[in-house]
């Protein structure tokens, strides 16, 4: 047997394994999407919330604390100082129509 033969072989052999791990590969994804056809998902309700958390600050240095970070942020932003930003009021949203959509998105495609 010369060189030629024995690379021949050996390229033969390497395409022949390569085409065996690819055929089982795919073998295992239409298994897989056979499994997810006939699976039946139950709908869960979604949790109660939580009790509520107690805090032991004062609500008054909360809410100090929460418009001294939101005034720094907003001056960061703007590039100015702190000092000639005002928050004269602030209200925390429910998380709007993008949180909303965003939740919707990943639970629609889980699979």
């Amino acid at each position: 047997m010369n060189k030629f033969e024995v690379i021949g072989e050996g390229l033969a052999d390497t395409v022949m394994g390569l085409c065996i791990v690819f055929l089982i590969l795919i073998i295992i994804m239409l298994v897989i999407k056979a499994m997810a056809l006939f699976s039946v998902e139950k709908k869960t309700e979604e949790p109660a919330p939580a009790a509520p958390v107690e805090i032991a600050a004062e609500p008054e240095e909360d809410s100090l604390e929460l418009i001294a970070v939101i005034t720094a942020a907003v001056a960061a932003a703007m590039g100015t100082s702190a000092a000639s930003i005002q928050i004269r009021s602030y209200k925390k949203l429910d998380g709007g129509a993008w949180n909303r959509a965003g939740r919707r998105d990943v639970l629609e495609n889980r699979f």
